[in-house]
């Protein structure tokens, strides 16, 4: 350590640094000191969760908001409505137009203060190392860590040291996962079959190829990563072109909500998918996706499956303001030019806790849960009972494709990884 340098982080007892709702986190606070830090009053241990909408250039934009010791996430949007010309004589200028769109949910506040002076005096705080051991527990209805291009979830420890008034204070944080426990066998969508069907006349007017049928069949609607999707296929293909080739992808989708006048909503209240004086955006990120040579001559039917390997990911969750839910989107190509190809989407559900052979549906409802999100996987990889799923780190979370980057350069540099388990 070089001299007159002030050293200051977080361990956690869980060398995992993965937790659910209501667990306890335990760790300790490191300060180390090569000189004296005079005039201080206090060492602040914080919990902190934060999850604003990120994007940069107008399109939307935002920042974390810690209120003192507040636990919260936040959403802000800047939302470019309006582009248009002034023009003065002979001369013109463009200008922009911007409205902004924000919510809050307020989880917990949790604070302590590791070492106070005596009654609030500044005193000398001698070198050498110093060790604060800390308890939080987290709250019961947490929403998982999730990483995204428009938004974020991040959990973390704080660690502040009061200084003189003419120098800064010195902080680190450490960051955590949160994930909460998603039992499939208790969604009764996660149990049954989920089917779909798609017909379509292929071409265009005056260039009809014929019709084709999609019927899609997974033999149940729920998932945990590492699991194998098997979607079944059967196509009537009443056209006049081959169909030469089957794609398979597992589809992100993460919706947000904001307000014109900013809200504070109840960590309960429900995502609200219409509502006045409110502005909405969506993200569509492909996690996997496979394909494979067929062959399905015109005039004639063909029986089709298709595998999918489950990567790691967040599970589907929903809190006040942002929604996860996921997708398999089956597209078949045939040997037309125009308008030759035939899709269909089956939503799905990721959770963390697999479905049982011999569970039975019972209609409950969508819980909030999750966990990150993973790098984009070019085809499945192989599956064997009891594999496990490597988490991604929390870079490829942050940095992914068009993840966030906003905020990350001030946090990435305390983080070791972000990890995602299946309970």
């Amino acid at each position: 350590m070089p001299p007159n340098d002030t050293c200051l982080y977080i361990t956690f007892s869980n060398a995992k640094e993965v937790y659910t709702p209501g667990s306890v986190i335990e760790g300790i606070a490191h300060v180390i000191l090569a000189e004296p830090t005079k005039r201080s009053r206090w060492v602040s241990i914080s919990l902190t969760f934060a999850s604003p909408c990120t994007k940069k250039k107008c399109i939307l934009c935002g920042r974390i908001y810690e209120g003192g010791s507040t636990v919260y996430f936040q959403l802000i949007w800047n939302i470019l409505t309006t582009s248009y010309n002034i023009f003065y004589c002979s001369s013109s200028r463009s200008e922009s137009y911007s409205e902004s769109y924000s919510a809050k949910v307020i989880y917990a506040d949790d604070k302590v203060v590791a070492w106070s002076s005596a009654d609030g005096a500044m005193e000398v705080f001698p070198p050498g190392s110093y060790q604060y051991p800390f308890t939080f527990k987290l709250p019961q209805d947490l929403p998982p860590s999730f990483e995204a291009s428009y938004g974020y979830i991040r959990y973390m420890v704080k660690i502040e040291l009061d200084r003189p008034w003419y120098r800064i204070n010195k902080r680190d944080n450490k960051v955590f996962t949160v994930v909460p426990e998603f039992d499939l066998n208790t969604i009764s969508q996660a149990i049954l079959p989920a089917k779909e069907l798609k017909v379509k006349k292929l071409g265009i007017i005056l260039f009809r190829h014929g019709e084709v049928t999609v019927e899609c069949e997974i033999a149940r609607g729920g998932f945990v990563p590492g699991e194998m999707i098997v979607v079944s296929t059967r196509v009537i293909n009443d056209s006049s072109k081959d169909i030469v080739k089957a794609q398979l992808k597992l589809i992100e989708v993460s919706n947000y909500v904001a307000y014109s006048i900013s809200k504070t909503l109840e960590p309960s209240s429900p995502f609200i998918d219409k509502a006045s004086g409110d502005n909405r955006q969506r993200q569509r990120r492909k996690l996997a996706t496979g394909e494979q040579e067929i062959h399905i001559a015109k005039r004639s039917k063909g029986n089709v499956e298709l595998y999918l390997q489950v990567p790691s990911t967040v599970p589907s969750f929903e809190c006040p303001i942002i929604r996860v839910e996921y997708f398999v989107e089956v597209k078949f190509e045939s040997t037309g030019s125009l308008n030759s190809n035939i899709d269909a989407s089956i939503p799905i559900v990721i959770g963390t806790i697999p479905v049982r052979s011999n569970a039975s549906p019972d209609g409950a409802s969508l819980p909030s849960t999750s966990g990150p999100c993973a790098p984009e996987m070019d085809s499945p990889p192989p599956y064997t009972e009891g594999d496990g799923v490597q988490p991604p780190s929390y870079k490829e979370s942050v940095n992914g494709v068009d993840g966030t980057t906003v905020d990350k350069d001030s946090i990435e540099a305390s983080i070791d990884s972000i990890k995602f388990l299946v309970l």
